[in-house]
Parts: structure tokens; C-alpha cells; sequence
């Protein structure tokens, strides 16, 4: 079925797309996405703030925010107070899993709040949103970063690609960095399948009329993932057990094997906030990386490619631990050998280290 793009037509020829914003102590880079999705040409979307267990009164700056008390400013647009006050609906776990407590709506601009009550990290969270936007009907769901902008006619543009590509599951557009809007951070990319990783294409290469057009690929990243409901009705939900860090891999890989096309619109582009771990957050990120990417290897590879992840993983492993010995990071060994422990003991999900 073509995609007819006049706005003048009526929003039942638009597929019905919800856009999943998860966020976690994070107001203010919400705020600044709210507000360039508030400026979408795309006439039938919903969109869904799940909130993880926020401590920094998240909720409550976001409702500021859609009264229009809170300004907000960005580089790529102005701010424009007619487009408020943006009128929304609450819920809590509770209330969502009582499906006839929650209510259908129709209007774009009402958003949607859902209170977790603790944070169940980037897969749990989502999921939350998923099932909400696929009890309302939602034919597509875009899983979007809370520090991500968009501009205008994005969700247009990505929506038209699966039209025109019957067998495409995943889409995403061209992402570059926020603090450098000519820097590339994503043109598509490619799975490790080996290393239990996904590459970003051309990462920090300058954006050039080299990266134009329609592009298949291997692996798509869940900061802006445009998902057909089909897939989800086939592969199911994100994988939780992951809880941060590797879950878009997997989700990617179970897509391909269900014969899923994954494709990014070199055309279409949108700005993400990239920021470098600190010092804390390093020893947080190895554990679960290193134990996620033991876990993808169990639950995906042959005995022989289980054989040549390991082989490979003590080798870049070791030279990891050496290098991080020399600077003086006996915290981050200690997390890559807890990661490791947890692995071997089934202990997924979230895990205080």
C-alpha cells in the first residue's frame, strides 16, 4: 500500500506510529526531544514517556515543561510557546497492566506518561511502551534516546521507507552528534556477530554527499529504532535479561533471522547528545558489557563460533585487564570480573555492583 503524504488527508491513511521516550534522570535532554517532536509534519503518532524510577523529579519538570513553564533552548530550533500547554494522561504500573483502564487516544499532542516505579533499565523500559503501543494499535513503534533532536519531517520520511520496502522490519535515520551536527555517529550498521557487537558505519567521518540515499544493513542502534509491529508479533519483546548495553544487537539478530530487512535512511537525519564515560560510569558500563556480550554468545552462537568468541575474547580480555592495570583501574577489573562471575552464576538483569 503507497503512503499518501498530503497533510490534507484524513489521519485513518497513516499508519499509527508511537514514539517511546525513555527516561531516567534525565528532564532536561527529554524536554529539548519533546519539544522537536512537537514540531513533526506526520499527522498520526502518539507519543509515550516512560519514566524508569527517576530520583531527580523528572515527571514534574516534564509537566512544567508541557504546561509551558519551562523554556526550552536548543541550536536546532526556536522555541515556540503557542505550541502549549500540551495536554497529558498518567499512568502506573498498575493501571497499564489493567488494559481496561487505559484509555485510547487519538490525539497526537496528549502525551503519555508511564511511571515504572524503579528502574528497570533500557530493554525493561521500553517494553513497558512496546506493550502499551501495541494494545492501542500502534502499527509502528519508534524507540527513540531522550537526548536525541529530531527534525520535521523525519518520521515522514522513515515511515514512507516501509512502504516502498514490503519486507523491511527496523529503520533508522542518519544520526550524527549533537555537538558536532557535521560529525556522523551512525550511517548504518553492521553486526559483530564473532564479537557479540554492533558497529556503527562510518562513525566520526564528516557528513558528505557520500552518505545520501537508502541503505541495507546488519545492525540497527536502539537510539532511534523504527519498529513494524509485525516483528515484535514474531520475535517478541527486548530481551530484559540484558538490562543495559547489547540488547539492540540481539534484537537486530533475532529481526535478520526472521528474514527482517534492516535498512537507514542515509537521507534523513537526527542529532544525538554522544557523551564520553566517566570515571564512575566506566566500571558500571564493563560490567554489563562483559557480561552481556557472554550471554549473546551463549544464546546465539554454534559450538563453533561459541569456540572462536572465546578464543578471541580471552585475548582482547587479557589486554584489556593489562591496559587498565596501567592506569590504575582496579575498579573496572574488579567490575569485568564481577560481570563475568554474574554471568556464570545466571544473575541478569539489573545487578547492584
Amino acid at each position: 500500500m503507497g503512503l499518501d503524504t498530503q497533510q490534507g488527508n484524513e489521519i485513518k491513511d497513516w499508519p499509527k506510529v508511537a514514539i517511546i521516550i525513555l527516561n531516567w534522570n534525565g528532564w532536561k535532554d527529554t524536554i529539548e526531544c519533546l519539544e522537536s517532536l512537537q514540531r513533526l509534519t506526520y499527522p498520526n503518532y502518539q507519543i509515550i514517556v516512560v519514566d524508569n524510577g527517576s530520583t531527580d523529579g523528572s515527571i514534574e519538570k516534564i509537566k512544567a515543561w508541557a504546561q509551558g513553564g519551562l523554556k526550552v533552548e536548543s541550536k536546532f530550533f526556536q522555541y515556540d510557546p503557542s505550541k502549549k500547554p500540551v495536554k497529558w494522561i498518567e499512568y502506573d504500573m498498575k493501571t497499564i497492566a489493567n488494559c481496561s483502564a487505559v484509555t485510547n487516544i487519538s490525539d497526537n499532542r496528549t502525551l503519555i506518561f508511564i511511571r515504572t516505579g524503579e528502574n528497570l533499565g533500557f530493554a525493561g523500559g521500553n517494553n513497558i511502551g512496546i506493550k502499551y503501543a501495541l494494545h492501542m494499535g500502534a502499527s509502528y513503534v519508534w524507540l527513540l534516546n531522550n537526548d536525541t533532536v529530531v527534525l520535521p519531517e523525519t518520521l515522514t520520511s522513515l515511515v514512507k521507507l516501509f512502504s516502498m520496502n514490503p519486507n523491511l522490519g527496523i529503520v533508522s535515520p542518519k544520526i550524527c552528534y549533537y555537538s558536532n551536527s557535521n560529525k556522523i555517529w551512525f550511517a548504518g550498521g553492521r553486526l559483530g556477530l564473532l564479537r557479540a557487537c554492533g558497529y556503527n558505519l562510518s562513525i566520526n567521518k564528516l557528513d558528505s554527499s557520500r552518505y545520501t540515499g537508502f541503505i541495507l544493513c546488519s545492525f540497527i542502534t536502539g537510539c532511534a529504532m523504527l519498529i513494524k509491529r509485525d516483528v515484535f508479533y514474531e520475535i517478541g519483546l527486548l530481551d530484559s535479561s540484558y538490562f543495559l548495553y547489547v540488547e539492540d544487537v540481539d534484537f537486530s539478530l533475532r529481526a535478520s533471522k526472521n528474514d527482517w530487512k534492516l535498512g537507514t535512511d542515509l537521507d534523513n537525519v537526527i542529532y544525538h547528545k554522544v557523551s564520553s564515560s566517566s570515571n564512575d560510569a566506566l566500571a558500571i558500563q564493563t560490567y554489563y558489557i562483559w557480561r552481556n556480550r557472554m550471554y549473546f554468545s551463549a544464546k546465539h552462537h554454534s559450538k563453533i563460533q561459541r569456540f572462536v568468541f572465546n578464543t578471541f575474547w580471552i585475548l582482547s580480555r587479557t589486554l584489556k585487564i593489562i591496559l587498565w592495570l596501567t592506569k590504575g583501574r582496579v575498579d573496572v577489573i574488579l567490575s569485568a570480573i564481577k560481570g563475568c562471575q554474574s554471568y556464570k552464576e545466571g544473575m541478569m538483569g539489573y545487578h547492584d555492583i
